[in-house]
């Protein structure tokens, strides 16, 4: 039998010897409800050896190591080892060459397709690159030169992208920027450009590859912190600080919907501390709204005060339109309201957080299509806590009938547990006949 070189590596990458990977596979299948695996120090040495764990093995093992199990279905033992996130390559550094090779890795072979969740410490230290690195220069000399119809249709196309996204959600946005991206990697590579269009062509790299991760978490609920880092370096090389703040802003939210609030956390603070007094207010807004919601998820009080701030700066954006970025539109009265509400219900006061999601759904305009029936989904669910189960049946399905418009899959997840919260009151036909719905949608 052929020795298992990753898994080794895996164990090792972690700071494991044998009987440490044992202790903790067994940990874990018995955290996940199942029955506790009969792994050994013995039995670890015996899959290094050659031998294939059964199926449940590799999935809990898939789990501990942060690979997608999804994985092992497309890929035989051991191959899929190789997607371990801590046997990547390296970060690429914060230059505009690490920025375009972070690019074109994205949009590469089948790196795309992967999911690539970070540790705590390679966070902050790309957290720590971000705030530190000198400024890139965003110019190449050779190559045809691009000139600025080239530039301002990229840019167009971008701002369509987003538009999309709000209305149809994650499943076309992903194919759709990993095309725009893809072309962008190209005139990058193989274009002249002056530093002013490069510093534009970066900055619409970033904003397409903050769209293709938040697509990814979007359709399949995971946190790609690789494409989102590739967003940020494309930012610095953009040398636009407040870009990279709203791409920090996403990731942000991706991690606490994933459950991972404290990095949340720490993504937020330093947004905030790029935008704090240098922004225009609507973008201060949105970032104070963010790290309320990182906030209540570790039920820190302080989200209150967060969100306080961001209602007064949002108030004062309304009044004074000023010279706002283009891609910080998103943000207005519905959204600050689905964020206190959000916040409202994270932190267990579900009376508030109904009446407030009531407010924000009447502000919704036609085309936020998949954030609004997000918002029914979780006031649904506030009514359901406070026993108003008829209530909740009649505004889940209405958070169903949009969801159905969209190929955004992101509210499917939160009405499942709606339906399995509600499984004691299954002999009420309104909560029979959503769970069958709920059912046959997921």
């Amino acid at each position: 039998m052929a020795k298992v070189p990753h898994l080794v590596c895996a164990r090792e990458v972690r700071n494991m010897n044998r009987r440490d990977l044992a202790r903790e596979l067994v940990t874990l299948s018995i955290a996940r409800g199942g029955a506790a695996l009969g792994t050994s120090p013995d039995g670890v040495l015996r899959w290094e050896n050659g031998r294939r764990p059964d199926r449940l093995a590799q999935t809990v093992m898939a789990e501990l190591f942060g690979i997608d199990p999804a994985l092992i279905d497309v890929h035989p033992w051991p191959q899929w080892l190789t997607f371990d996130p801590l046997q990547q390559n390296p970060d690429h550094p914060w230059t505009c060459l690490g920025a375009r090779e972070a690019i074109i890795e994205t949009v590469g072979s089948d790196m795309h397709r992967r999911t690539f969740v970070y540790s705590s410490a390679a966070l902050v230290s790309t957290l720590f690159g971000w705030v530190t690195a000198d400024p890139a220069v965003a110019e190449q000399l050779s190559g045809r030169r691009l000139g600025e119809g080239a530039i301002s249709l990229i840019e167009r196309q971008v701002r369509e992208l987003r538009r999309a996204d709000d209305v149809d959600g994650g499943g076309t946005l992903i194919t759709r920027a990993d095309a725009t991206l893809t072309m962008v990697a190209d005139l990058l590579s193989n274009r002249s450009y002056t530093l002013a269009h490069g510093q534009r062509l970066y900055a619409a790299a970033a904003d397409l590859a903050r769209m293709r991760a938040w697509g990814v978490f979007d359709v399949h609920d995971r946190c790609d912190d690789r494409t989102f880092r590739t967003a940020l370096q494309a930012a610095h090389a953009a040398d636009d600080r407040l870009l990279g703040a709203h791409i920090l802003t996403f990731w942000a939210a991706a991690a606490y919907n994933c459950d991972r609030p404290a990095e949340a956390e720490s993504l937020a603070c330093t947004a905030l501390a790029e935008v704090r007094g240098k922004a225009a207010a609507r973008v201060e807004a949105l970032v104070y709204a963010r790290r309320a919601r990182a906030r209540s998820h570790i039920g820190d009080d302080g989200c209150w005060e967060d969100l306080d701030r961001a209602e007064q700066l949002l108030h004062i954006a309304n009044r004074n339109a000023g010279d706002e970025p283009e891609w910080a539109y998103w943000f207005d009265e519905s959204e600050f309201q689905g964020s206190r509400a959000s916040t409202e219900l994270a932190m267990g006061h579900a009376e508030e957080a109904e009446n407030t999601f009531a407010a924000a759904a009447r502000m919704f305009n036609g085309n936020a299509v998949r954030t609004h029936a997000l918002y029914l989904v979780r006031q649904a669910d506030a009514q359901r806590r406070q026993g108003h189960l008829e209530q909740a049946c009649d505004t889940a399905h209405a958070a169903l009938d949009l969801t159905m418009e969209i190929s955004s899959q992101r509210t499917i997840g939160p009405l499942r547990e709606l339906a399995a919260a509600m499984r004691a009151h299954q002999e009420l036909p309104a909560v029979h006949d959503l769970r069958e719905r709920i059912a046959f949608a997921g």
